[in-house]
């Protein structure tokens, strides 16, 4: 069974600078680099990097920087076969600024993500017989991305939306999800609660779920992730590590889809996704620092995440990982 990533590609130019700029102010950054991003790409990248089968769909500009992304999927083992290139508007760019205690502040241009089609969806995918798992997000036009969801729900597809960026969400989109998965941004902007500590990130998950999202996973940075179904309700706590590059980037989507495709729950696939974004943020980049499943073994043996991790037991494999059927925790 495959995951079928409908998601952005973009080139991020990432500018370290001592503090972010205030408005109307001139900052000089210390260095500007050019890399590979996007979402859509960074997520099925991770499920690649993880031993797992993706296809992206998107669309990139026929520019220099379009190349280089479809060079970087083809390092990583991705198919590209379904990834579009027009002639209409340039590769999608981010402009990322990331201050001297590791905070992004981002401005996105979406350019050729916004020339995926409704058409350009069925051509890729066979009604989604062979899919298991639909990730998606925004930042193509809505009536894409709905209809990609909405397909997928009827060939009773998992679809789990991760809200970026969350101003282009609408109760189309939020009708055909499954799973939620927002940053505390994206859930004040959808829900007008502000995440300061656990018990707003349930009030949240009863938010979505008033608007018929019964799952959710509210992501909090260094305050972990809080998991909310109408059953049960854990917040998983943050892994410590010296933090680089706060940019996940796709890969928390990745990875959950990756426990996903092997039957873990939504508590068990929250841990996972929360280890591989913590070894995530101590690298640079938001696609280049996707680890692969060896450097994931190593991370999780010399912190001694087995305990964390809660159930799981051994090397991870190219079946993610073996199960002690030992019962979750609340943290």
């Amino acid at each position: 069974m495959k995951v079928c990533v409908v998601g952005s590609l973009n080139t991020d130019m990432v500018i370290s600078t001592p503090h972010i700029p205030n408005r109307g102010e001139t900052v000089f950054g210390e260095k500007l680099d050019m890399l590979p991003g996007g979402r859509g790409a960074n997520a099925v990248t991770t499920l690649s990097k993880l031993g797992k089968e993706g296809r992206l769909i998107g669309c990139i500009g026929h520019d220099s920087f379009g190349d280089a992304l479809l060079a970087e999927l083809r390092k990583n083992q991705v198919n590209i076969s379904h990834i579009k290139r027009t002639m209409q508007a340039s590769t999608g760019t981010t402009i990322i600024m990331i201050d001297d205690v590791a905070v992004n502040t981002m401005v996105g241009m979406r350019g050729a993500n916004s020339y995926l089609s409704p058409e350009d969806i069925d051509k890729a995918v066979n009604g989604f017989e062979d899919y298991g798992i639909l990730l998606a997000q925004m930042e193509m036009p809505e009536e894409t991305i709905v209809h990609a969801m909405q397909e997928a729900k009827k060939n009773n597809v998992l679809v789990i939306l991760d809200p970026k960026p969350a101003e282009n969400i609408t109760m189309k989109v939020l009708e055909a999800t499954d799973i939620i998965i927002p940053n505390e941004q994206e859930t004040k902007y959808m829900t007008g609660i502000e995440i300061k500590n656990i018990d707003d990130a349930i009030q949240a998950g009863r938010y979505f779920e008033s608007l018929g999202i019964s799952q959710s996973i509210i992501k909090m940075g260094q305050r972990g992730a809080l998991v909310y179904t109408p059953t049960r309700i854990e917040h998983v706590a943050a892994i410590p590590v010296k933090v680089v590059d706060s940019v996940v980037g796709g890969a928390f989507s990745g990875a959950l889809a990756c426990a996903f495709l092997e039957g873990k729950d939504i508590f068990k696939a929250t841990r996972f996704a929360c280890v591989v974004s913590a070894l995530k943020v101590t690298r640079f980049g938001a696609q280049i620092g996707i680890p692969t499943l060896e450097e994931l073994n190593e991370f999780i043996e010399e912190n001694n995440l087995y305990d964390y991790l809660n159930g799981f037991t051994g090397r991870l494999t190219n079946n993610i990982y073996h199960s002690k059927n030992v019962e979750l925790k609340v943290d």
